[in-house]
């Protein structure tokens, strides 16, 4: 089954323009995934949340998934639920929310701020199960078991990317040994998606990728690691 993908390597915080909707609604996407933390305001940083915004991010994935007809994997963003605050991706089709996942595995500025969700997700449209595992989800085998055990054939992974200091063979091997492994163990394509460096957060590189299990599919290139951008793949699951 061929899937039209939209990755929105975007900074986090940022609207959506309708340059960016354009390109979306010319694409006709039946996947759009934000990064880590995008569907936050500025004001009020990365871990912290109010009810208020709270429901005006929820009410702009809801809206955009209704416009455009498709599923949108909200990134993520502070969820303020059971008395404390979760880092949770909502994903929404057609308008209506399909459900959601909480980041089990922290990172550690995350942690004391951040509680960690208790279960993976998957969630199920145009007649395929696909699933969403959230940054350093990645560094646990249980998270591409558990989707290969629920019969997952597509992974999201928004991501929060800081910036390192290494070499391109460096990044292109650690892509391999993370996400193509990770392909394998759970038999399924993984679509990364990271944000870009801004005021808001300078210290990002977009590093957005997609994987299966015989190698990476598409990767943005080391000079394009800055750059915003709506990227459009059609991939075979």
């Amino acid at each position: 089954m061929k899937l039209r993908i939209i990755i929105c390597q975007k900074p986090l915080g940022a609207p959506t323009t309708h340059s960016d909707t354009n390109i979306m609604r010319h694409f006709k996407p039946h996947f759009i995934c934000f990064p880590e933390y995008f569907f936050v305001n500025t004001a009020l940083g990365t871990q912290v949340q109010t009810h208020h915004n709270q429901d005006r991010q929820l009410r702009r994935i809801s809206i955009l998934s209704k416009e455009l007809s498709t599923v949108v994997v909200g990134g993520t963003m502070p969820e303020l639920a059971d008395g404390v605050m979760y880092n949770t991706c909502h994903v929404y089709h057609d308008g209506k929310l399909l459900g959601s996942y909480r980041k089990k595995n922290l990172f550690f500025a995350e942690v004391g701020k951040i509680t960690p969700g208790k279960s993976y997700q998957v969630f199920n449209a145009y007649g395929i199960t696909f699933g969403v595992i959230i940054c350093a989800d990645v560094f646990d085998d249980d998270a591409f078991l558990f989707m290969k055990g629920k019969g997952a054939r597509l992974i999201f992974t928004p991501t929060f990317s800081p910036k390192k200091e290494e070499s391109t063979e460096d990044k292109y091997k650690r892509d391999h040994e993370i996400y193509v492994r990770g392909s394998k163990m759970a038999d399924a394509i993984i679509v990364k998606v990271c944000g870009v460096k801004s005021e808001f957060r300078n210290f990002l590189q977009a590093r957005s990728l997609i994987a299966d299990k015989n190698g990476i599919l598409y990767r943005v290139q080391p000079e394009e690691e800055d750059s915003e951008m709506i990227i459009c793949k059609t991939i075979e699951v």
